[in-house]
């Protein structure tokens, strides 16, 4: 049965009310949008009254005519200290309103705290004298931020709507809902989304765009944007994510309500995808979750979490100020003892293994030379053609090539041999000329004909030119050399994974599966930079990267790669690690346009016992300090995270700043990279609350 059109708002609108109490604000800038609607549906006014219908796939313009240019959404405004108890805010107002100041405060959500600013100016040029005013006066943390503009919805002509035949309807002016018959509205820019969206003025004379959806729905767009299960694919980490976004959206909820909205779909807030961020496995996490929030003290934390804390958390009050947060405190990423699976090897020589490549590894792996042959001693024999002509006859027959015949070739003329054997000199003729050949071996004396293959082969970096006038070579050159001719026409496929606790693999975007190793095999450390070592016997830190040959059966080899994060659970993060470098130039346009710094003399870093630095000196060249707290060092420095240190190198006006840091974000609450680390190492998601969050309670919201 057809549902009248005139009730068909109505309808929608009565349950939707009270299923659907969560608002995010998903753009405020624009002046315009096109949607369309799963269906087909409604565009109705705000309070539900029908207004004009639109057939599935049919796309409708909003236009704000908001007469010319739109008033600013942006100002800037000079804070004086760090995020302050309400008594020290009032106390540091008083201060200022005695030097002539108009200061105000500002109620610092996510951290209980106040932020006290004073001025308004449209360019930081224009703070420059009352920064420099404060300065003298003993103000030694001031601060240039971007706020927004207050202000009220500018009167416009009117809101529009103009169809695909260009027909132009006035809408109301408070703005429009938009009402699907099916699930999803598409916003053109934007995504598809459940639940309703709202479009209406703002203060900025823009058009907000709104998504009001049930809560539950709402995290299945946040959990994969915060965590997704691609790059984090563990229930349990994702879990943990749920009950910390459905905790902060419960704890912030209305956040930003004289914006008409709860919460941003930015990292201001919680990032959300809507319809199209949502995947499986994080549905899965929401759902087996489902009302749960952590409390301290019968009420919702303030669920902060950050990508990578750099090694381990920090203590809310020196980042966001105030007092100590109980459930707030320092928390490790490294465990008491990290699990470990052994894994036994059948050959490991003695000495140093600087001789050792995955060529050699891999030939040795499938049986074309015996494993007693990667010993540094063996290697360093004479090449001789009895050496080599087993494994070339068993390379050809295993690429379908004609059997090679031998020879009585020595020295460099095996390296013809070699080549001529796997037919590479049937591509020389017509492709290579005498000049290259000359040009890459000059004063090699080769035929012609011989010229021209080991051109080819020193130009496609199989064969080094140096090896040409060696008077003689070792067999570990000849297998070298064989090694990159087979990986030039058959190239090496190694799979790669991560160490599950249950021995296990997890391949990259797949799940977990077995780890087919054959009853003996070779075993390998790779160390960062790819140096490589064979062992007898491994401990495999679980979380740790192992590859292994992919084709041929169960594996003969299995090469362990040694984390360059090291052993901390927090390591799965391109971030866990990072450098970074700043010319002079850079650094003090930085310093002028975030604090007024004119000059540098000199930086002093205050650590903990972390490495986190807690607090920055900036000295100019009069000796003047400048101190800075909190999320304003690596605002003012540009960098990832707190946790760094540096190496100044050259002399003024060149002097460079190299930075080497751990983490991103704030460092204060659950670490998503770290839950990810625990989750590999078996802990559940209240465990892992738990250990970020410490004394608090999970218990399920009505």
């Amino acid at each position: 049965m057809r549902v009248p059109f005139a009730l068909a708002c109505l309808a929608l609108t009565a349950p939707l009310m009270a299923e659907i109490p969560f608002r995010v604000g998903l753009d405020t800038q624009n002046l315009e949008w096109i949607l369309s609607l799963e269906g087909g549906g409604a565009v109705c006014t705000r309070g539900g009254k029908p207004l004009m219908k639109l057939a599935a796939g049919e796309k409708l313009r909003i236009w704000w005519d908001s007469r010319g240019e739109a008033d600013p959404t942006d100002e800037f405004r000079l804070q004086v200290g760090g995020p302050l108890s309400l008594e020290a805010a009032e106390s540091l107002m008083k201060r200022l309103r005695d030097l002539g100041e108009a200061p105000e405060r500002q109620r610092v959500s996510d951290g209980g705290t106040w932020r006290v600013l004073t001025g308004h100016f449209e360019t930081t040029d224009e703070a420059e004298p009352v920064l420099q005013k404060l300065s003298a006066s003993g103000f030694d943390e001031l601060w240039v931020s971007t706020e927004k503009r207050p202000g009220r919805p500018r009167k416009g002509r009117a809101l529009y709507a103009v169809t695909e035949r260009y027909e132009r309807r006035a809408l109301p002016i408070e703005g429009v809902s938009f009402r699907p018959a099916a699930e999803l509205t598409t916003v053109v820019g934007k995504g598809r989304y459940r639940g309703r969206i709202d479009i209406y003025p703002n203060a900025q004379g823009r058009l907000t765009v709104m998504n009001a959806v049930e809560l539950e729905t709402y995290l299945r767009g946040v959990v994969p944007k915060e965590m997704g299960a691609w790059e984090f694919p563990n229930l349990e980490a994702l879990k943990a994510q749920a009950v910390a976004a459905r905790t902060y959206a419960v704890a912030n909820r209305g956040k930003r309500a004289k914006e008409g909205f709860d919460l941003l779909d930015t990292v201001a807030d919680q990032v959300y995808g809507g319809r199209d961020g949502e995947q499986n496995l994080t549905d899965r996490a929401v759902e087996e979750t489902k009302g749960l929030v952590a409390t301290y003290g019968g009420h919702p934390i303030q669920a902060l979490f950050m990508a990578n804390s750099g090694g381990a958390t920090v203590d809310n009050r020196y980042v966001f100020g105030g007092g100590a947060t109980p459930y707030l405190q320092p928390a490790t990423n490294y465990a008491e003892k990290a699990t470990t699976l052994i894994f036994k090897g059948t050959a490991a020589p003695p000495g140093d293994q600087a001789w050792l490549s995955l060529e050699l590894l891999r030939l040795a792996a499938c049986e074309l030379v015996p494993a007693e042959w990667l010993n540094g001693e063996r290697l360093a024999r004479p090449l001789r053609m009895a050496d080599l002509k087993g494994a070339v006859a068993a390379l050809a027959a295993r690429l379908s090539l004609p059997v090679p015949q031998a020879s009585a070739a020595q020295g460099s003329e095996l390296l013809l041999w070699m080549a001529r054997s796997l037919d590479f000199d049937r591509v020389v003729q017509g492709q290579e000329r005498p000049q290259d050949g000359a040009y890459f071996l000059p004063g090699v004396g080769l035929k012609p004909r011989e010229l021209l293959l080991a051109g080819f082969l020193a130009r496609r970096g199989l064969v080094p030119p140096s090896l040409w006038q060696a008077p003689s070579l070792t067999l570990g050159q000849g297998l070298q050399i064989l090694g990159k001719l087979w990986q030039e026409l058959e190239p090496l496929e190694l799979a790669e994974g991560t160490l599950l606790r249950d021995g296990q693999v997890r391949v990259k975007n797949g799940g977990p599966g077995p780890l087919g190793l054959a009853p003996s095999f070779l075993m390998a450390e790779e160390a960062p930079g790819g140096t490589l070592r064979l062992v007898g016997e491994s401990a495999i830190q679980v979380g740790d990267r192992v590859r292994w040959l992919a084709k041929s059966g169960p594996s003969r080899l299995l090469v362990r790669r040694l984390d360059p994060d090291g052993a901390s659970l927090d390591r799965y993060n391109p971030t866990a690690h990072w450098k970074q470098e700043l010319k002079e130039v850079e650094l003090m346009g930085r310093l002028q346009q975030k604090a007024g710094i004119r000059s540098l003399r000199s930086f002093e870093l205050q650590h903990n016992d972390q490495g986190r630095v807690l607090e920055l000196t900036v000295r100019d060249v009069a000796g003047k300090a400048f101190r800075f707290t909190g999320m304003r060092i690596r605002g003012l420095l540009g960098l990832k995270d707190n946790v760094f240190n540096f190496i100044q190198t050259g002399t003024p006006p060149n002097r460079r700043w190299i930075f080497y840091g751990r983490g991103w974000g704030h460092g204060v609450g659950m670490d998503q990279t770290g839950a990810y680390g625990y989750s590999l190492e078996g802990w559940t998601y209240d465990q892992i609350l738990k250990h970020y969050y410490q004394s608090i309670e999970l218990k399920k919201i009505d």
